[in-house]
């Protein structure tokens, strides 16, 4: 039986209430319900039942809380346990929220590379800012890099640099337009974001009246359409910057000026490897925005 199904479960009946317990978890409410329908089939009780627009949990609900939490705590302890007997030279695990992400991770590796530490360093892009959190949530990373604010009691977040964000489109589509600076004359592409990034550029598109024509949720694929002529779009500039430099791409001249912060992201309470806290070490230092990394690292020695 997945450990999930009592973690959902347990947060459920701490809420009574599907969809706060699918936002503090991350998950959609269908998410949520359908784990909750999991364990009663497997026990072949209700735990909950719904009276009007609120959800009650049944006496076998209240039996199963006494003995999930048992197993949570169980769960936890032997997860701590565990990792103490771990192989510090195992790899680093690494998460970033999208692509663009990635690439502040290049002068770290590189960093990393010449201190010499001994240990692999797995990066993974995730689809969105839910499945980055959940990957902190679960151990599946160690450090997560993300472009939202993560509201979660058990993460503790550093901002590391701000990212521009700039509007462009390939020049012979702008001169196809006469070099018009009006957006809405050019065919949109959207990239799918998550969190706050995703409300800023929702409320931008809408007040300048501008209809996407299509969506990409992978800002390379993204930025090779806009590239081809397919469309304007907004792109983080560290993904634009050589095309804007040999003129391939264009960046309206009255485009909003868009910035969003990057940051790192890991487990409050995880206990730090010397890999872990040498590629820590090295964000801390590469980063533009002042933070309390250093300090963190330095009082968890």
């Amino acid at each position: 039986m997945d450990i999930q199904l009592f973690k959902t479960f347990q947060i459920v009946a701490q809420l009574n209430n599907i969809t706060q317990a699918a936002e503090q978890l991350n998950f959609t409410q269908p998410a949520v319900t359908a784990q909750i329908r999991t364990l009663e089939e497997h026990y072949g009780v209700t735990l909950f039942e719904r009276i009007g627009k609120k959800l009650y949990i049944t006496e076998a609900g209240r039996e199963l809380s006494s003995h999930a939490e048992k197993l949570l705590t169980a769960y936890q302890d032997t997860n701590i346990a565990m990792q103490r007997f771990s192989d510090l030279q195992s790899s680093l695990r690494v998460g970033a929220s999208t692509t663009t992400a990635s690439y502040i991770l290049s002068p770290v590796l590189l960093e990393f590379q010449k201190r010499e530490i001994d240990s692999q360093i797995v990066v993974n892009i995730c689809p969105d800012l839910p499945a980055t959190i959940k990957g902190l949530l679960d151990n599946s990373f160690d450090i997560a890099i993300a472009h939202s604010k993560i509201n979660h009691n058990q993460i503790v977040q550093f901002a590391l640099s701000n990212e521009r964000q700039v509007w462009v489109v390939k020049r012979e589509l702008l001169e196809a337009h006469h070099n018009s600076q009006d957006l809405r004359e050019y065919p949109f592409i959207n990239l799918r974001r998550s969190g706050m990034a995703k409300l800023i550029v929702e409320e931008i598109v809408k007040e300048k009246d501008i209809r996407p024509l299509l969506e990409y949720n992978d800002a390379e694929a993204l930025k090779r359409a806009v590239v081809e002529g397919v469309g304007a779009s907004i792109l983080p500039y560290v993904l634009v910057k050589p095309f804007l430099a040999d003129g391939t791409l264009v960046k309206f001249a009255d485009d909003p000026r868009l910035t969003f912060t990057i940051s790192v992201a890991f487990r409050k309470g995880k206990e730090l490897t010397p890999a872990m806290r040498a590629f820590l070490t090295i964000l801390a230092q590469q980063a533009d925005i002042e933070n309390d990394l250093l300090k963190y690292l330095a009082e968890g020695s």
